[in-house]
């Protein structure tokens, strides 16, 4: 019966050796990841891993993902304008009317051809049907 106690004993403290191992590996990964964390890009690459982690748990992930979007995502803000325009004053219609026939007037030829093809000297009046 003793020696059942003692293979007993021998298979837990087995057992309690391959536990203290696996949980010696559990710790090692930790630390790695911890480091990992650390080193790589600061908060925010923490924050991002741990919100891109499926197996973390979902309000871990909501909290994280909160608090990256502020780095990730620009705040839109007013922006001054690039040019600084102003509207030229309004001119009416009509007295754009008249410039444009003042200046085509300008510009016609003081003759124009006649019926024979004779070229006809234009007197330039002030459009008064009494100065013919």
């Amino acid at each position: 019966m003793t020696d059942e106690l003692v293979e007993t004993v021998e298979r837990k403290l087995a057992r309690y050796e391959t536990v203290i191992g696996l949980q010696m590996e559990e710790i090692d990964r930790l630390r790695a990841e911890n480091e990992r964390l650390r080193s790589e890009g600061g908060a925010h690459a923490a924050l991002k891993d741990v919100y891109l982690n499926p197996d973390a748990p979902q309000g871990n992930r909501i909290k994280a993902a909160t608090a990256a979007l502020p780095h990730e995502t620009p705040r839109l803000t007013p922006q001054p304008p690039v040019l600084d325009l102003t509207a030229e004053p309004c001119e009416p219609l009509a007295d754009v009317i008249a410039r444009q026939r003042a200046r085509c007037n300008a510009l016609q030829p003081p003759y124009q051809l006649g019926p024979e093809g004779h070229t006809v000297l234009l007197i330039k009046g002030n459009g008064d049907s009494s100065s013919d």
